[in-house]
Order: structure tokens, then C-alpha cells, then sequence
């Protein structure tokens, strides 16, 4: 009886003290991507990075499927998905880049 007691006591301090809780909100399992139009592809991907996402290769958006080597010398004129949309951690996003010199 006292062994079933102590078990049950312990549980409830568990429970009390938060080390068992109930799952997190969905919405705290998604980030939101943010708006890297208009910055240079290097920052971009730094941002992207640090929200948790994986950066798929840049788009050429001239058209012409040049790759970016020297990826600052790029800025960002769109991404996917679009800004503001709720992603969880570690799918990817992509820009479209274009060359300053374009």
C-alpha cells in the first residue's frame, strides 16, 4: 500500500512540476518565412538559415540558368514560398535571384 502511494505521489509531483505537459500548440510548431525580396542572396540565405529552413539552389531569373558563385553579388527580386507563410522547420524555401548588373 505505501509502495503504490509513493508511485502515485510521484507522479503528481511530475505532473506538477511541468516535466510531463501536453504538446506544444500547432502554432508554435510552424515558423513563418520572411521577406528577403529586395536583399542581396548571401543575407537571404542567412535569414532563411537561421529561421531553420533548408535553401534550395536560386532560380536565374533572367532566365539565362546562370549560378550564382559570389552569391552577394546577387539580390533577391522573389521567393517561394511567399513571405509570411507558416512552414515547419526544415522545408524549403528558394529565391529568384538576379545579378546587380542586370
Amino acid at each position: 500500500m505505501k509502495k503504490t502511494f509513493a508511485v502515485l505521489a510521484g507522479a503528481g509531483l511530475l505532473l506538477a512540476t511541468g516535466l510531463f505537459s501536453a504538446p506544444p500548440a500547432q502554432a508554435a510548431s510552424c515558423v513563418k518565412v520572411a521577406s528577403v525580396i529586395g536583399k542581396n542572396y548571401q543575407r537571404a540565405q542567412d535569414i532563411w538559415r537561421a529561421q531553420g529552413f533548408v535553401v534550395s539552389p536560386a532560380r536565374d531569373g533572367m532566365g539565362l540558368d546562370r549560378l550564382a558563385w559570389i552569391d552577394s553579388n546577387w539580390k533577391v527580386i522573389s521567393q517561394t514560398p511567399r513571405a509570411g507563410t507558416c512552414l515547419k522547420k526544415y522545408s524549403s524555401v528558394r529565391a529568384t535571384i538576379i545579378k546587380y548588373t542586370d
